[in-house]
């Protein structure tokens, strides 16, 4: 066995060993065919970020314990004030969202809203109850 070259990459001369990094040819450039990706519809980036009140007591709307109040006797049998409640919520909801500072009655204010807008289709269910019966008694009345 001859020692000549060696079986090792450290025994061999300089100039035959292998680069030490292979060199590869570069790779080719492919089109991109996916549009980058255009900013949120929403809104812009950042405005998702948590945005703190300043401290101390919440404002109240003069006019959400209203709404709620006229909501929730519509229901409760004034089915007369359910177009008033759903009115009145719907503006007060409108008007603290409009608003930058905090509320804390707009629960209250939607609650009358949706109040409201239930007392509203008992207003209308009643109404047609109360046609079909006039026509149910007219007509009961002409045949007999």
């Amino acid at each position: 066995m001859s020692n000549e070259g060696g079986g090792y990459p450290q025994d061999r001369p300089a100039q035959e060993r292998p680069p030490t990094a292979p060199q590869y040819e570069q790779a080719p450039q492919y089109p991109q065919y996916q549009q980058p990706y255009a900013p949120p519809a929403y809104g812009a980036p950042g405005s998702d970020q948590v945005q703190f009140h300043e401290p101390g007591p919440a404002l109240e709307h003069p006019q959400a314990t209203l709404a709620f109040v006229l909501g929730l006797l519509s229901i409760l049998g004034l089915t007369i004030l359910g177009p008033f409640g759903w009115y009145i919520g719907n503006k007060v909801v409108g008007e603290i969202d409009r608003d930058g500072r905090v509320f804390a009655n707009r629960g209250l204010a939607m609650a009358g809203k949706v109040l409201g807008i239930i007392g509203t289709v008992f207003l209308i269910l009643s109404v047609l109850a109360f046609v079909a019966f006039i026509v149910f008694v007219v007509v009961a009345a002409s045949t007999s």
